[in-house]
């Protein structure tokens, strides 16, 4: 199976390097070629919390090098799909996959803009992986990859399975899923309380246990997420809550992956968490003040770099 992943940030670089390591014929996507051209002469520092740390070459090229693939992981920002998708026609001009594993919601519609839904799949990993630097990530928590149909889909259950088997063989905990839209809302639930409020106060995930009137708010988030999406038809497991404290206790030291983007200066992916739970609650006439006032405050924290006091 020839795999492409588009996306040289955290996740994209792990399975880049555990795939070419289990001996896959797997290219790492990059659209700006000085940062290609980079990658493939330094390879990929795979650092782990216990064990040696590993450097992986791995072939990267952009998008026109490679030509078509049986299989394209898209592992971009989420505000980045619309543009990573324009690479898909050539990708998947043979009849290849496409499978996004990105957080949030949204992705699946930009990627069905483009190449149509026939080939798409969903996927949602509860990995704990960190970008330190160009080319060089923490690999902190293994975790499942949830693989599955969504609605419009017509890629078969053994396509699904080939998929699987690929993420199991290069060391990853692999599963199928009928449900994958209802498992793309569990993690959604759970990032809309956790990851707003950490990038905001600028703390831990488990910092949010010890916080009542923070806990509070994200417990309030999540719980408007689940309402949503069970307004939409979807089957949610679980207490928001329970779930929500389970998962800061689990990740405690870890820093969610907006705190990453706002301590870099980088955009985050409010637009595909909060903002999607606010505007798919409107669509269905819910009220989501939470949420939208989370988004509304992300928002503002990214947009006022520039008149910051020292």
């Amino acid at each position: 199976m020839k795999l492409a992943i588009v996306g040289p940030g955290a996740l994209g670089c792990l399975m880049a390097a555990l795939f070419w390591e289990a001996g896959e014929d797997v290219t790492l996507v990059d659209y700006q070629e000085n940062r290609a051209d980079r990658l493939r002469q330094s390879g990929i520092q795979v650092l782990y919390l216990e064990g040696p740390q590993r450097l992986i070459k791995v072939p990267v090229a952009l998008a026109p090098e490679l030509g078509p693939c049986d299989l394209t992981i898209v592992a971009v920002k989420a505000y980045q799909t619309k543009t990573a998708a324009q690479a898909l026609p050539t990708l998947m001009s043979q009849g290849g996959l496409a499978l996004t594993l990105q957080n949030g919601l949204g992705n699946l519609e930009e990627m069905a803009r483009i190449v149509g839904p026939e080939r798409l799949m969903a996927g949602v990993g509860l990995l704990g992986v960190t970008r330190q630097d160009e080319g060089r990530i923490l690999y902190a928590g293994r975790g499942a990859i949830y693989v599955g149909v969504p609605a419009g889909s017509r890629v078969s259950g053994a396509e699904v399975a080939a998929v699987v088997d690929l993420f199991r063989r290069a060391g990853f905990e692999g599963q199928a899923r009928e449900d994958i839209v209802a498992v793309l809302w569990e993690k959604l639930v759970i990032n809309v309380g956790i990851n707003p409020l950490t990038a905001l106060l600028r703390v831990p995930n488990g910092a949010l246990l010890k916080l009542p009137d923070a806990w509070e708010v994200a417990v309030a988030a999540s719980a408007e997420a689940q309402r949503v999406a069970v307004a939409a038809g979807l089957n949610l497991s679980g207490d928001p809550e329970a779930r929500l404290t389970q998962v800061c206790t689990d990740t405690a030291a870890n820093r969610s992956s907006m705190l990453q983007d706002i301590l870099a200066g980088r955009r985050t992916e409010i637009e595909a968490l909060n903002a999607q739970v606010a505007s798919r609650g409107r669509t269905l006439g819910l009220a989501t003040p939470v949420n939208d006032l989370l988004t509304r405050l992300v928002r503002a924290s990214e947009q006022s770099a520039p008149f910051r006091v020292s």
